[in-house]
């Protein structure tokens, strides 16, 4: 029998697919790579089929039967990766959007359960029904899952106030790659020995699927204040930053542009002219006071405070353009290029990091822009996006290996960690050894002792 036959006499005939359209669509994440071979037709990463169960115990017989038959499998929530976390020939997708339940709202404790495929716009309908909302908000809201979310250690864009991910996650359920279900207790904190759950945090499926969550959410917000400032060079910028947030004011939204990349914010603002451009949102207790002491802070001359409504308008409009542009239909032309790198640095580090980094992909690329966008008391995220027009998909695809050499060897020169809230997939899997350092081996045996069989998803991080 082949696979599709066996899982179909596990879970039905209706959840396992091998037509063409399906097999086609789960081959691939969104990630750069993998939409200049879409693009060019090649098909190489097909699945052996798709199963979609549709509860826990299902996802456990169908990892059960994986591992007993020593077949790959390949979990997929939204396919909104940008890292090639996704790469299935010879394996099994598992598919978990037929799990997207949300329930048991706890309004005493502020948590709600969720299973892994619920999609984030569905998340936040059903938490504004009730008065609440759920702080994490990735530009890929509209196409990800809460299981993607864990399995990647997302961030979203309003991780300031938020948090990340790890932050906004009380408990969860997962099946290991022996089909075993487990379940960490829903508690505020715990002195019990080591996290054992955290594990599905970043493991990209590599240790096991996570199936649900309980999470924390807080009150929608009240009236929001928008702050706009500019900045004659990005390191007063950067500094502004870093008072702000070491002051404790907790901006809801805090993005600094630097001049390149505010090009591409301005777009649609033929008027105003680029810039080091810093947009702030404050919301909750005392927004009058935060806003007025953080411009104080700044130093920064007040811009049009009108230009962060836009923000929130648009803020995931880049989505569909990247599409557009991958598909060979945007600006750059049939072949170009579009591609993200985002690090982290301390303070400390962070002027360093931003332009070796900078300098070394201008080398590389015909646009380099860069935003901060996820900050803490200790440093912040850089974000970069590169683009380039080339002649053929050959050409972009060499532009994409050295966009990311370069990039990689300048972060770890100037200290930076390789990934802030993308993951590693199997784009930065050759830098991973390095940047765990005495790390990785501990890593390694725990993939050998968890999943023996390396059934899950083989080659995410390098394993």
């Amino acid at each position: 029998m082949s696979a599709a036959e066996e899982l179909a006499d596990l879970v039905g005939s209706h959840r396992v697919s091998v037509h063409d359209g399906d097999l086609d669509k789960h081959s691939r994440d969104r990630s750069p790579r993998a939409l200049i071979a879409h693009r060019r037709g090649d098909g190489a990463n097909r699945p052996l089929c798709v199963v979609r169960p549709r509860t826990t115990a299902q996802v456990a017989s169908v990892v059960g039967w994986a591992n007993s038959t020593k077949t790959p499998l390949v979990p997929y929530g939204g396919g909104s990766g940008v890292v090639d976390g996704i790469a299935p020939a010879g394996a099994v997708v598992v598919e978990l959007r037929a799990m997207n339940e949300i329930r048991d709202f706890d309004e005493s404790s502020r948590l709600v359960r969720a299973e892994c495929g619920v999609l984030g716009p569905d998340l936040q309908n059903a938490l504004e029904e009730w008065g609440y909302v759920f702080g994490h908000q990735p530009q890929s809201i509209g196409i990800s899952t809460v299981g993607g979310w864990i399995a990647t250690r997302a961030s979203g864009q309003l991780s300031t106030y938020y948090g990340n991910i790890e932050d906004l996650v009380a408990g969860l359920e997962a099946v290991l790659p022996d089909g075993t279900v487990v379940r960490s207790k829903t508690r505020p904190r715990s002195s019990t020995g080591p996290d054992v759950a955290s594990l599905m945090f970043g493991s990209e499926g590599t240790l096991g699927i996570v199936t649900e969550a309980t999470l924390r959410v807080s009150p929608l917000p009240d009236a929001r204040l928008d702050v706009c400032l500019r900045f004659e060079h990005m390191r007063d910028g950067v500094a502004a930053c870093r008072r702000i947030v070491q002051r404790g004011l907790r901006p809801t939204l805090m993005r600094l542009y630097d001049r390149d990349d505010s090009t591409l914010f301005l777009r649609s603002h033929p008027d105003e002219p680029p810039g080091n451009l810093l947009l702030l949102s404050f919301e909750g207790h005392g927004v009058d006071e935060r806003a007025e002491e953080a411009m104080h802070l700044s130093r920064g001359e007040r811009g049009d405070h009108g230009l962060v409504d836009h923000w929130w308008r648009h803020r995931n409009d880049a989505v569909g353009e990247y599409a557009t542009t991958m598909s060979g239909t945007g600006l750059l032309g049939a072949h170009g290029v579009v591609d993200t790198i985002e690090i982290a640095g301390t303070w400390s580090s962070l002027r360093d990091l931003y332009h070796s980094v900078k300098t070394a992909l201008a080398a590389e690329a015909d646009f380099v822009g860069c935003h901060l966008s996820h900050h803490y008391v200790d440093g912040a995220c850089l974000y970069f996006t590169i683009a380039s027009a080339t002649a053929d998909d050959t050409a972009a695809e060499k532009r994409l290996d050295a966009w990311w050499e370069v990039a990689m060897q300048a972060c770890a020169s100037a200290g930076g960690t390789i990934s802030h809230h993308h993951g590693i997939g199997r784009r930065k899997a050759r830098w991973l050894r390095s940047e765990v350092d005495g790390w990785w081996d501990t890593l390694v045996t725990l993939k050998s002792v968890m999943d023996p069989n390396r059934i899950m998803n083989p080659g995410a991080l390098g394993l």
